[in-house]
């Protein structure tokens, strides 16, 4: 029998010290784990944490509790291991607060970023893809959560601007219902969604508000615009617009620099007869256009300063953006059943080699289920040298009476007033000779 060997009490004591200490150090070795590394390093930054404060480079790793810090000029790109992509603009100071990835459980994974000021852009990786209810990025005002997306926020002051590339982003304002601290979208009724398929428009969001807001593109500076790219950033559209698609190129510069600019009219061909109309009640959806002429043969539109007066945008391209009424519903009536609408206006141009030329459009339906929040339209139009085509498409309706959707024929957006009773929205068709662009509206 060996013989035991008696502990005293200090012995005791430094025994619990000393595995407090182990213990300590296993949880700081876990919070310093790498979870990414920074992919460009461009202009004065740095990487401020419990390393210290470190001046970035390219291929330092970055962990937990950093915070990512760039003067003007600087940039920093973080590639994360779950295959996310991060950009930090100028002057801007981003905090990875909490980062899981687990591979082999990815659902229990989880990211949560934090946004002081300035322009950072975020790529889902796959724990948004797989774990969408467990991303967070948060700002000082409002939290923003994912659903599988490539997004641009830009936090100043009191204010928080969104764009969307791809997917959908949900923003909320931080309080009741929606903690700094949790993870995923908050589901509060001051929430809205952002989509890119919705066009050249945005969410802002301003502490006075009671809930965000969507602003047109080419009316509000965008994240983009305030604060650009580096030419080592993946390239993207401004809210899911590709400015290499034939549909961006007629108003693409006046677009990105906000200034109008002429567009070139191509020799006409003799008047078209418009489709059959409908009156137009005294209130009604108003497409404004952001270049200061319209279009050849463009009867739709109003210069968006005139559009904007007692409404709020919708949905936007490169050309015209859909204003709504202003209502004192929060959400779109449910109890309207099956409606096939009644076209009242429409126009289409072809856009081929930077000239808009008119078009027709020959017939159009839309239907819209309020009871399942779900549409289906078509339409046939025509031009006199690239000939026919048609566009069908259908979807999903959201609360908020918007609608988009894009497919192999083309896409579709546009919006519903509130009670039902109107509706509108812009097309585009991509055809051999060109694309087709039009707008509509519609009534019951």
């Amino acid at each position: 029998m060996m013989p035991r060997t008696q502990v005293s009490p200090a012995g005791v004591a430094a025994i619990v010290v000393w595995s407090l200490m182990l213990a300590a150090a296993a949880a700081t070795c876990a919070a310093a784990e790498k979870v990414g590394e920074v992919s460009l390093a461009i202009g004065v930054s740095r990487v401020v944490g419990e390393r210290g404060n470190h001046t970035t480079s390219r291929g330092m790793s970055v962990q937990v509790g950093d915070r990512i810090e760039t003067e003007r000029g600087g940039h920093v790109h973080l590639r994360l291991v779950d295959g996310a992509y991060v950009s930090v603009r100028p002057a801007s100071r981003l905090t990875i607060e909490a980062y899981h990835y687990d591979p082999a459980r990815p659902q229990e994974s989880a990211v949560r970023f934090r946004l002081e000021t300035g322009v950072a852009r975020a790529i889902s990786g796959r724990i948004a893809e797989t774990a969408r209810e467990r991303f967070r990025l948060n700002t000082p005002i409002a939290a923003i959560g994912v659903r599988g997306t490539d997004f641009v926020v830009q936090v100043e002051l009191d204010r928080v601007r969104v764009t969307v590339h791809s997917g959908a982003i949900v923003l909320a304002p931080l309080g009741d219902g929606c903690a700094a601290n949790a993870l995923g979208p908050c589901a509060t009724a001051a929430a809205r969604s952002l989509s890119a398929d919705m066009g050249r428009v945005m969410l802002e969001f301003q502490s006075k508000q009671a809930a965000p807001r969507i602003v047109p593109i080419n009316g509000t500076p965008s994240p983009d615009r305030m604060n650009p790219p580096a030419a080592d950033e993946p390239r993207g559209g401004v809210s899911g617009t590709d400015t290499s698609e034939a549909t961006s190129e007629v108003l693409a510069a006046q677009a990105v620099a906000g200034q109008p600019q002429p567009v070139p009219v191509a020799p006409q061909p003799p008047p078209l007869p418009p489709p059959t109309l409908v009156t137009c009640p005294p209130v009604c959806f108003v497409w404004g256009r952001w270049a200061a002429q319209p279009l050849p043969g463009d009867s739709l539109s109003v210069p968006v300063a005139e559009a904007l007066a007692g409404r709020e945008v919708t949905v936007g391209n490169l050309s015209y953006a859909l204003f709504r009424p202003e209502s004192s519903l929060t959400r779109l009536v449910s109890g309207l059943g099956r409606v096939d609408f009644t076209l009242r206006d429409a126009q289409v141009h072809l856009l081929r080699g930077g000239v808009a030329e008119l078009g027709r459009v020959d017939s159009a339906w839309l239907s819209v289920d309020f009871a399942a929040r779900q549409f289906a339209t078509g339409l046939a139009m025509s031009h006199p040298q690239a000939g026919s085509a048609s566009l069908e498409a259908a979807g999903r309706v959201r609360e908020d009476g918007i609608f988009a959707v894009r497919n192999a024929d083309g896409r579709v957006a546009g919006a519903l007033t509130l009670d039902g009773k109107e509706a509108g929205y812009f097309f585009e068709r991509v055809v051999p000779a060109g694309t087709f662009m039009g707008i509509t509206r519609w009534s019951q």
